[in-house]
């Protein structure tokens, strides 16, 4: 136990002298600078974002743990939401050579939530989902009688048995991890917490480097039943990105 305390010490001071060397490298750039730099200003936002993003997760970890969490609920519409958290996941991990895709449902899927703490969830999965990918990320959202489906896939090299066999685990030692491993032991934590599932499974994209088949997370939640809402149908909100 002690080892993996320390362990998630030394990672911990990675995740944060990292995005902070970036950002002071650019204030530095940026002072001497006598012409604009967007470029260097959206790399400053960037790095930012990441620690604020660290210090989100501490916090819920935190809470998770002392089970001291409390929910804020509220009918939302899940579709706004996943738009969000996506535009969210793309602001700090998009990548050029990775395109994205989204699909939704023509109607707004209705469900009782705590909006930040979902926000976090659909973001986080998105987040890992861009970082692992060769070339494709992929959102889609699906209405399935009472309930609505969220499914996240990529085409990067998938989960490892050890993931899948540890999933939902904090502070375990795996031999391929990278970061502090806290997104995917929150996300499920927090989707049990709302009456839902989350789920691994293998990419439905064509597979990317390597032949690998990739990996999907799956999100199902109870669904605020209204007759209008269970078409299932399914449209394009955005191109590739």
């Amino acid at each position: 136990m002690q080892h993996l305390g320390t362990q998630f010490l030394q990672r911990l001071a990675h995740d944060i002298a990292s995005p902070t060397g970036v950002a002071i490298t650019v204030l530095e750039e940026l002072a001497t600078s006598h012409e604009p730099r967007p470029e260097l200003v959206a790399m400053a936002r960037r790095s930012l974002k990441r620690l604020i993003r660290l210090a989100e997760h501490l916090a819920v970890v935190s809470e998770l743990e002392d089970q001291t969490i409390e929910l804020g609920t509220m009918s939302l519409d899940l579709c706004a939401l996943c738009t969000q958290a996506f535009d969210s996941a793309l602001a700090v991990d998009g990548r050029k050579d990775v395109v994205t895709s989204s699909e939704l449902p023509t109607l707004p899927a209705h469900v009782k939530a705590d909006p930040r703490l979902l926000h976090l969830v659909i973001r986080e999965i998105v987040g890992n989902a861009l970082r692992l990918a060769s070339s494709r990320v992929g959102l889609v959202v699906e209405i399935a009688d009472a309930s609505v489906l969220i499914r996240v896939q990529d085409d990067g090299p998938g989960f490892s048995e050890e993931a899948r066999a540890t999933l939902g685990q904090r502070f375990v030692r795996r031999s391929a991890q990278q970061g502090l491993g806290l997104s995917m032991s929150m996300a499920l934590e927090i989707v049990r917490i709302h009456g839902g599932t989350l789920n691994l499974e293998d990419s439905l994209l064509p597979p990317g480097r390597g032949e690998t088949r990739g990996s999907a997370v799956i999100v199902t939640l109870p669904l605020t039943l209204l007759p209008e809402l269970r078409s299932g149908l399914r449209v394009s909100l955005r191109g590739n990105q």
